[in-house]
């Protein structure tokens, strides 16, 4: 009885550590792709002519990021290699997107997504389609020069499904324990007999113990004994005669 409930104890005390432990490093996992993939997005200063490479066709989002910093850029833009922090409205930017036969690519305005990861803040504000990989040509101007454009896919993608997988698993090991701590604590009831605590009418009757014999109502006399309806003791027996 005791091993059996030892084990269920075991057993929920590590279906709790495996939940903790795991819905934390999948949570962490999860914040270092976001940051990965801000950090990946990439830059175009502004007052520069960029070459963007597509290697893969889709949707992507032009981003005005307010808060952060780029390094340096292969080329002669002046814009580069420097942080900036706007907690104003985002400006407005001229974007124009130009593939490799010279073809303008057609840039729709979008309202997000956005990102806030990486030590940078970014908003989308335009999207294209991209049907052909390759180079293209990227020209950015604004009216102001502290702020940065960035292209790439929506940075939280593939994200949720991995802080969901978290929550899960966290949710998973410590209903997994509380039933495992449960049935052990269940073990300590022997079956068809009543549970810990004061049992009313002691000592319990069973297999193990021997009944106990109620006390007598009217209790024995001891000697020496007296007659039946006299209050007076017997006489010593006569010592024996000789002739």
């Amino acid at each position: 009885m005791a091993k059996s409930t030892g084990r269920f104890r075991v057993l929920g005390v590590v279906a709790l550590l495996v939940g903790v432990v795991g819905g934390i490093a999948l949570w962490l996992i999860a914040g270092k792709r976001y940051d990965d993939a801000v950090e990946s997005l990439a830059p175009a200063p502004i007052g520069c002519e960029t070459t963007l490479v597509f290697d893969r066709t889709g949707r992507y989002t032009f981003f005005v990021e307010t808060v952060g910093s780029v390094g340096e850029i292969d080329g002669d833009c002046e814009n580069d290699d420097t942080s900036y922090d706007r907690d104003d409205e985002i400006p407005r930017v001229e974007l124009n997107l130009v593939a490799e036969d010279g073809q303008a690519v057609d840039l729709d305005r979008a309202d997000g997504p956005s990102y806030d990861g990486g030590g940078a803040i970014g908003q989308g504000v335009r999207t294209a389609q991209i049907d052909n990989e390759g180079e293209y040509v990227l020209s950015v101007s604004s009216d102001v020069d502290d702020v940065l454009v960035r292209v790439g896919r929506d940075p939280s993608s593939g994200v949720a499904p991995l802080r969901i997988g978290a929550i899960a698993m966290l949710v998973a090991g410590v209903l997994v324990a509380v039933l495992a701590l449960l049935k052990g604590r269940d073990q300590w009831t022997i079956p068809g007999q009543p549970g810990p605590g004061p049992t009313p009418g002691w000592p319990p009757q069973g297999p193990w113990t021997r009944p106990v014999a109620p006390p007598y109502a009217n209790p024995p006399t001891p000697p020496p004994y007296g007659l039946p309806g006299q209050g007076r003791p017997l006489p010593p027996p006569r010592p024996p005669q000789y002739g």
